[in-house]
């Protein structure tokens, strides 16, 4: 079995517009059915073929239909949930090289519209997770001084949120440096779901949090359990809950996903407020550090904030979604996790 960085490697050498494997032709990518966190369909439907469009010019797409019917062969419903060898045996069947999950978390149709988005790619030949990547977007993310490339309505935006995250593939997937005192500390880390604590859509909050979280240490080079590996172990022994672990669920995610640490929290707002021409997103998370031999709590962090907290002269660094302010937290919660070191009950918080 390859490493996770040769998969890496491969995926990198797979995935760039136009670009074919030495010696097997172009790579084949087989794109599953977005899940629709958000309940909004049409948004889930526009970024299906934006996706799929975006692939397409990386690869060669497996068709909708014959992918739907080896799904069905093997019972296989969610690609994010589905035990390793099973996602190695579709990739076998439809002859893939990668299978793509993409989730869509939260849509907001107001004035200025916006989403969050994640993105998975599977290995076909291990089933193991190879890349993944999450973007939060406004209307208002392009807009200039003088009022220009404002983008009005949900439809118009899903596309450039997607030709964002989609390109910056071949970057992202570059091979991380052997070196890195935080992947050496945190050895092979498991993320366990987020629990939610928000009056409103608790269990779809948290469940974006968590990916905006896997996308920051993906691309922090962490060494990360499948997420399919994680959810199956939940499922058989703590019938799925989130947000915690017990020693039966921490002694086999060690054991057999290999984990040395855990990374879960709880995330404790997530929500837009303001007026429609200017909403201002406010998110709360809380996360701690686990070792997974011991149960000792390594390290806890804390992050609240709201779009408006940064901006500066004519509105820069002003944030619009919760999606993106997301995405900032996590970037200070993992640069603050790296700077304090994983040695203990060490709290770290930033309130306004």
């Amino acid at each position: 079995m390859r490493s996770r960085f040769g998969l890496v490697s491969a995926l990198l050498a797979a995935l760039p517009p136009g670009a074919a494997r030495p010696g097997s032709g172009e790579s084949v990518i087989a794109a599953f059915a977005v899940q629709d966190r958000s309940g909004d369909s049409g948004a889930a439907a526009v970024l299906d073929e934006a996706l799929r469009l975006e692939l397409g010019e990386r690869g060669r797409l497996v068709g909708r239909e014959e992918t739907r019917d080896a799904q069905r062969r093997l019972r296989l419903r969610n690609g994010d949930r589905a035990p390793a060898a099973q996602l190695h045996r579709l990739g076998t069947e439809l002859r893939a090289d990668w299978l793509v999950s993409a989730t869509l978390h939260d849509t907001d149709r107001r004035l200025v519209p916006s989403l969050a988005v994640s993105v998975r790619v599977y290995s076909g030949e291990t089933g193991e997770l190879a890349f993944t990547t999450f973007r939060g977007g406004s209307g208002l993310d392009g807009r200039t001084l003088l009022g220009l490339g404002t983008i009005g309505d949900l439809e118009s935006l899903v596309p450039v949120v997607v030709r964002d995250l989609v390109s910056e593939l071949p970057a992202e997937l570059a091979p991380a440096s052997p070196g890195g005192e935080l992947r050496a500390a945190l050895g092979t880390l498991a993320i366990v779901p987020f629990s939610g604590s928000t009056e409103w859509r608790a269990t779809p909050n948290a469940e974006t949090v968590t990916e905006a979280a896997r996308a920051r240490l993906f691309g922090e080079g962490i060494v990360l359990v499948s997420p399919n590996d994680t959810y199956e172990i939940l499922r058989r022994l703590q019938a799925g809950a989130w947000g915690g672990v017990t020693a039966e669920t921490r002694a086999a995610l060690r054991e057999t996903a290999g984990a040395d640490t855990i990374l879960t929290g709880t995330v404790e707002s997530y929500e837009t407020g303001g007026s429609e021409s200017e909403p201002d997103p406010r998110v709360a998370v809380a996360v701690r550090l686990v070792d997974a031999a011991s149960g000792r709590i390594l390290w806890t962090g804390s992050s609240e904030r709201e779009g408006w907290d940064r901006q500066g002269l004519f509105r820069r660094g002003r944030i619009y979604s919760r999606g993106a302010l997301t995405e900032r937290i996590m970037k200070t919660l993992i640069t603050r996790l790296e700077r304090d070191g994983p040695r203990g009950v060490r709290e770290s918080g930033e309130r306004r």
